[in-house]
């Protein structure tokens, strides 16, 4: 085991590609931000204890990404979880001669994963949401500032960005355009056509507008940090604001927390609405206008990503349209709020009642 242990943390210094790899299921399954902190005889002995720890409580946090059942994590031995890992790659660390404090990124072997879950019978769901445009706005100086400058806040979430799961993030680079579609007056205020345009610009589902009110290089005594944070839907409309625990801290490390309290709400969110309803399946007949081979694949591929489809039996595929059946769970309105976060529109056409399906 300690030479499995040496042999991942020398392969993490060097850089691991898989890590690099950015797969809709790598992504999936690496969990960035393991915070670790070990006591032990020796700072070797500490060291090899921080990886142990760090690789149960990453699979733990997979494993409740997943919607599984997080105590097959606590059946596993240490071998049995490290035999699961794919990568391993330190973000930050602090040695002493007895102590190890470090943050770590783990990979896991999607397959591997599966495998276990499958054994275990336990129900997992590896769905992914539409992407999510996140809009960090800072203050500095009593300004607010959403594109003009690099901020700690900004770069808390180009973090989060980087291994962001089951939601995926997009942080906008702030071009002329951006600056065109969304000035940060809008932004604060919500204005609908301008988030629209920006959800639009992205392929994205939804918006997030995050503003750390409080200003980090200049923190108020025993205040804890002010943060607001509002999702908007595709069409530019608002929901109640989240609830957010503060912190009293404005060091790098705390808005990083603040950024995975937020990131854990919207995949906590999009998993209670991708939930799969228990009980028999129905089916819909579908017409899907196409105009080539690849368009039907890609529409194919996104209906395969849905949780709520079981199956698409194909009818007729002609040079123009498919006719196809769709096996799901649940209600056709839960499918077709399922199929809009793919990026698909379902929609029953006048006057014949015929259900169509195409891409946003």
């Amino acid at each position: 085991m300690r030479q499995a242990i040496l042999t991942m943390i020398i392969l993490s210094c060097l850089g691991f590609p898989a890590l690099a790899e950015d797969t809709d299921a790598s992504s999936v399954y690496q969990i960035t931000d393991v915070a670790v902190d070990i006591t032990a005889d020796t700072a070797a002995h500490a060291r090899d204890q921080a990886v142990v720890k760090a690789q149960r409580s990453a699979l733990e946090q997979l494993l409740t990404r997943l919607g599984s059942d997080t105590s097959i994590a606590g059946k596993q031995s240490d071998d049995d979880i490290a035999t699961l890992v794919q990568a391993f790659e330190v973000q930050q660390e602090r040695t002493s001669s007895v102590r190890y404090i470090g943050t770590f990124t783990v990979q896991f072997k999607p397959n591997s994963v599966r495998n276990l879950l499958n054994k275990s019978g336990s129900n997992y769901s590896e769905a992914r949401s539409r992407p999510i445009v996140v809009l960090p706005i800072s203050t500095y100086n009593g300004r607010q500032i959403l594109w003009e400058d690099s901020t700690k806040w900004r770069s808390a979430w180009d973090d989060a960005a980087k291994g962001s799961g089951l939601v995926p993030l997009i942080i906008p680079s702030g071009d002329l355009e951006d600056i065109a579609i969304l000035s940060t007056a809008e932004a604060i205020k919500g204005k609908p056509e301008a988030m629209q345009a920006m959800i639009e610009k992205y392929q994205a589902g939804s918006a997030l507008v995050a503003i750390l009110k409080s200003d980090p290089d200049h923190p108020t005594a025993g205040q804890p940090l002010e943060i607001e944070a509002i999702k908007y839907d595709a069409y530019g409309k608002a929901s109640e604001p989240m609830k957010i625990d503060p912190t009293a801290a404005t060091d790098k490390s705390a808005l990083s927390q603040i950024v995975r309290q937020i990131r854990d709400k919207l995949e906590g969110g999009w998993k209670q609405s991708a939930k799969v309803s228990k009980g028999p399946s129905s089916h819909l007949p579908v017409n899907v206008p196409i105009d080539s081979l690849p368009a039907w694949m890609a529409i194919k591929k996104k209906l395969g990503n849905s949780p709520m489809v079981n199956k698409i039996n194909t009818i007729v595929l002609t040079r123009g349209e498919a006719k196809i059946e769709l096996e799901f769970n649940g209600n056709i309105s839960d499918l077709v709020t399922a199929l809009d976060q793919e990026g698909l529109t379902l929609e029953q056409m006048e006057p014949s009642r015929a259900w169509y399906l195409r891409i946003n």
